[in-house]
């Protein structure tokens, strides 16, 4: 099922992504906790493009060709590493995001949709085919694969490392994984196609991502780690895309067709912004939310919802539907 063949990237794909911090964007300011130094995005295009920004002004700092179309971006701990997967290839690529370089490549022998790293770095998971596949991320080689069933897209790692939450859109649930083990412990049925899911920053609350596919409409379920079972459910609109929670817990972001929801967790109510996001993140102990707005990056401050910056995103030689934005990611916590 999953290919074990390693390929070694030669030469250096060392090609930029041009971009500039939009003007126009009156009070532009970085809203990060105390004492926290505005993290880097990495932003990776349809197209397999990279792009590494400093969010404190926009300004590339860095970036790759990655070769491929993509699904997902995931980034090891300390930015040393940068994982694009190219799903319908059935690739995981490894960059080196500083000299440009492509460092490793893995094929999986299957289609691929998700990746995201366990917080010490050691472990990458990566989503598809009824199955996630582990990846050592120091020999960068696939060193498990563990059956989920159905259909697995998105992708969470509790704070403490210790479990690994599985959209799976064919059967209705969120599976659960014990890393240690990288086997299956538990499956939370929540219903619709789940999508996305995401813990919050202090792992009391797992949220998930559902497309009513006959409608077309989303919901988003939290979900209690500890009992794993289903607290509450509310619509967001339509579509069910990517999540993202605040540090403070209160609030969650939900990537939709058109727009973006946003839902406060104490009252449950939902509200709507005008963004159509391929996808977002929220970096951690950051007050911004990131979106995937096209060939821009919009950051917006997650207390008012207010835009702080545009960033554009731009190939060198390719500003068509290749260029746009697919995924943001950032380092774990």
């Amino acid at each position: 099922m999953w290919g074990r063949r390693r390929t070694a990237a030669t030469g250096t794909a060392a090609l930029l992504l041009a971009a500039a911090l939009s003007a126009g964007q009156e009070g532009s300011r970085v809203v990060t906790v105390a004492d926290t130094a505005a993290p880097r995005a990495y932003v990776v295009t349809q197209g397999g493009r990279l792009q590494v920004v400093d969010t404190s002004d926009g300004t590339v700092v860095g970036g790759a060709n990655t070769g491929g179309r993509t699904t997902s971006t995931a980034v090891g701990r300390g930015g040393r590493r940068v994982y694009v997967v190219h799903g319908w290839s059935g690739t995981i690529t490894a960059v080196d995001p500083v000299s440009g370089e492509v460092v490793g490549r893995i094929h999986a022998g299957a289609p691929l949709a998700h990746a995201v790293p366990r917080p010490d770095g050691e472990r990458l998971y990566v989503s598809g085919s009824g199955s996630v596949a582990v990846v050592d991320t120091r020999s960068f080689r696939l060193v498990a694969a563990v059956r989920v069933g159905g259909q697995p897209l998105g992708l969470a790692v509790s704070p403490d490392g210790r479990h690994l939450y599985v959209a799976n859109a064919q059967d209705g649930t969120v599976r659960v994984l014990d890393t240690a083990a990288a086997t299956a412990e538990t499956s939370i049925r929540v219903g619709g196609l789940p999508q996305h899911v995401a813990t919050s920053p202090s792992g009391d609350a797992l949220y998930v991502s559902s497309l009513d596919l006959g409608q077309g409409t989303g919901t988003v379920s939290m979900i209690d780690p500890g009992t794993a079972r289903v607290v509450w459910s509310t619509p967001v609109g339509r579509g069910a895309g990517s999540v993202a929670v605040t540090p403070d817990g209160r609030r969650v972001y939900v990537a939709l067709d058109r727009s973006v929801a946003v839902v406060d967790t104490a009252t449950r109510t939902t509200r709507n912004l005008p963004f159509a996001a391929r996808s977002l993140a929220i970096p951690p102990g950051d007050g911004r939310v990131f979106l995937a707005t096209g060939t821009t990056t919009t950051v917006l401050d997650a207390a008012d919802d207010r835009v702080l910056a545009t960033f554009r995103v731009g190939a060198l030689d390719d500003d068509g539907p290749d260029a746009r934005a697919e995924a943001v990611a950032f380092e774990p916590g």
